[in-house]
């Protein structure tokens, strides 16, 4: 088995093993996610992970079960709701966020994933 983190959050990309990055938003890595499930890949984390409404949250990441083959209903009503819900907030996201409340963003994103990271062994052990 396979396992990837999918996330637009540089600092958690270069903490792991196995990752894909997405250079956009958090909407950009939702559409991302759901074109491997369409190749059959599995979510294994929500998409919508941590209490955060999505139009405060510039980071997103996503672990993922990289297969090729059938897809996952589950996974596929898992991100087609996600990005449902991310399109809604669309309109209403913050034009731009200073650097300082970025890095808090992105730490809160590496929070919320850790102990999932460390359950599928994606993180890279030079960084413990």
């Amino acid at each position: 088995m396979l396992f990837k983190l999918v996330t637009n959050n540089m600092n958690l990309y270069n903490a792991v093993k196995c990752g894909e990055f997405v250079d956009g938003s958090s909407l950009d890595v939702l559409v991302h996610v759901r074109g491997l499930v369409h190749l059959g890949s599995k979510i294994l984390t929500h998409p919508l992970c941590g209490n955060l409404r999505p139009n405060h949250q510039p980071f997103r990441s996503v672990i993922i079960e990289e297969k090729k083959g059938f897809v996952d209903l589950d996974s596929l009503s898992l991100i087609e709701d996600a990005v449902r819900v991310y399109q809604s907030c669309a309109l209403i996201m913050p034009d731009a966020i200073d650097e300082a409340t970025r890095g808090d963003y992105a730490y809160i994103d590496a929070e919320l994933m850790k102990e999932s990271l460390e359950q599928y062994r994606l993180l890279r052990r030079d960084l413990l």
